[in-house]
């Protein structure tokens, strides 16, 4: 399976390219105001709306860095009895692609109380890579409200 290698500050992640829509160049974001710091605010991707969180921020408590590299993963996410909804990633670089066997990934042997889209983890490259687990991802709270609000257009 094929998977979007990604940088969040000092370490690597795994993105399955199933769930990509595009890679686009960070770009100005409408503020949101939001309980959850990692949301980094709304994109106009073609005229829709997308929230965009930042993964950085999420996992680590600090901003990602606006460097050459950074960019917003657009990807479809499953809401559940909702349908697929797109939702921007903030990533400090989205470095490559490679194929990597879904049956190769190992436990990480330990995860973070409220972090259940942190998946395995795989030896790539002499690096230690973790799968993100798009779909869970979101907090309830917010998959509520996207849910909710899936048919207002903020941009017309």
């Amino acid at each position: 399976m094929l998977h979007l290698l990604v940088r969040l500050g000092n370490d690597a992640y795994a993105i399955g390219t199933s769930d990509v829509r595009r890679i686009v160049p960070l770009a100005r974001l409408k503020a949101l105001p939001s309980d959850m710091a990692a949301v980094a605010g709304v994109l106009n991707f073609h005229g829709q709306a997308v929230p965009v969180l930042d993964l950085t921020r999420l996992l680590t408590g600090a901003p990602s860095r606006e460097i050459l590299g950074t960019r917003i993963v657009v990807a479809d996410v499953e809401l559940r009895g909702a349908g697929p909804r797109l939702l921007g990633l903030v990533v400090e670089g989205a470095h490559s692609v490679a194929r990597l066997d879904p049956s190769q990934f190992q436990p990480a042997g330990i995860r973070p109380d409220g972090r259940e889209w942190l998946g395995p983890v795989i030896e790539h490259e002499d690096m230690l890579v973790q799968r993100i687990e798009i779909a869970s991802l979101l907090p309830t709270e917010v998959v509520d409200a996207l849910i909710r609000d899936s048919e207002t257009a903020l941009f017309a």
